[in-house]
């Protein structure tokens, strides 16, 4: 049935429903993400009319806009049929946001309100590629796009205007964030990163961004190890060379799943007399829970070892900083939904929605579904769209 509005839906898993080795199993990957929006909005069975994609480390989610109500059980099964997954096995773990409930859902999302870590700030630029992702794809209308534009301004906003992406709110972060303290600079120093999980990865955005001089990777996967290598750009250290890593590291950061100690006190007496004398203590920072550093090594001379519990209390000290700006954040938020709903209003009034794209200007212009675009609502020449894309 054709509803006299558009109808927005969000369906989806995060960090709050479902455990990592869910989320990994429907997670998509960006080369995959093309193909899964056509399937979404293929004409034959259309499950939305318009779509995109957001899948992060902490969320997998699909947002659509359709001129009839979409089915959430089609979309929950759509989700784990595409990954090969029964779709009664992640049922009661998808949440699912309709209509205004989106926008506010989207924007709280690109606000860091709803990520693992409140006020992170790499889930704006994720959800600017989800956009992107869908517009490449020809599965974006000037809806689905003025959605992802309010919510993204709605997150520039309120990091301009709080102090919620303030100050080291995650171990990984603070533990970076130590170690540039106590080196004074990571531009001249050589990190060895033990680990592969998701500790380890903040661990290595947080150390390209502070302009670590050289990285190595080791990790007891390796296919996991030579991924998180080439994204951050790294170097792969192979099991048997530990030792040598060791010897040539000013910094090494530790976070695995190990559950015994893998650094003990004899291996790094022994690293530490292959070190270039003078040179400063070892920084060892243990973010494992269990150890992975032996309690034995604790006090060894030439090695400064700190561990998960030494960092905790800057991590609590800036969330509760990040907290009390909930208030103020959630204000910005409202602002900028109020400015996205009385846009749509505008627009539905109008009568401006009844094709399936219009986003270009060119009558004649056809979706990659053979669709004509609808020339008279081409957001590109809307005075009210946001020109966020390529700002």
């Amino acid at each position: 049935m054709r509803l006299s509005r558009l109808a927005f839906v969000a369906v989806g898993v995060d960090h709050t429903t479902a455990a990592t080795q869910v989320r990994e199993r429907l997670a998509f990957a960006p080369a995959e993400i093309p193909a899964a929006l056509q399937r979404l909005t293929n004409p034959a069975n259309p499950l939305l009319d318009q779509a995109a994609i957001l899948s992060t480390c902490n969320r997998v989610e699909l947002y659509g806009v359709s001129q009839t109500r979409p089915d959430e059980h089609e979309l929950v099964s759509f989700l784990a049929r595409y990954h090969g997954l029964d779709p009664s096995s992640v049922a009661t773990m998808v949440h699912v946001f309709r209509d205004d409930q989106v926008a506010h859902r989207l924007a709280a999302t690109a606000a860091g309100i709803q990520s693992l870590v409140l006020g992170e700030a790499q889930i704006l630029g994720q959800v600017r590629r989800g956009l992107e992702q869908a517009l490449t794809a020809g599965t974006a209308g000037t809806e689905l796009r003025r959605l992802f534009e309010s919510a993204i301004a709605a997150g520039r906003r309120v990091r301009a205007e709080t102090a919620i992406g303030r100050g080291a709110a995650s171990v990984p972060q603070a533990s970076v964030d130590f170690a540039h303290r106590r080196l004074g600079t990571l531009s001249q120093s050589t990190v060895l990163l033990i680990g592969t999980g998701d500790m380890a990865e903040l661990a290595a955005k947080q150390l390209v961004k502070r302009g670590a001089k050289r990285l190595l990777v080791l990790g007891r996967t390796p296919s996991h190890a030579v991924r998180l290598a080439g994204s951050y750009g790294g170097l792969l250290i192979a099991p048997e060379g530990l030792d040598d890593a060791l010897a040539q590291s000013d910094l090494v950061i530790s976070a695995t799943a190990a559950p015994q100690p893998i650094l003990h006190r004899d291996q790094l007496k022994l690293a530490l007399g292959r070190r270039d004398a003078g040179a400063a203590p070892l920084l060892l920072l243990d973010l494992a829970v269990p150890r992975d550093v032996d309690p034995d090594a604790v006090g060894l001379p030439g090695v400064e070892v700190h561990t998960i519990d030494d960092l905790r209390g800057m991590v609590e000290h800036a969330l509760m900083g990040r907290r009390a700006e909930l208030p103020q954040a959630s204000a910005v938020l409202e602002r900028e939904m109020a400015r996205f709903t009385a846009w749509l209003s505008r627009r539905e009034a109008a009568g401006q929605h009844a094709g399936y794209y219009s986003r270009r200007t060119q009558a004649g212009d056809q979706g990659p579904h053979g669709r004509n675009l609808d020339p008279t609502s081409a957001s590109y020449g809307d005075r009210d769209v946001l020109p966020l894309l390529g700002a």
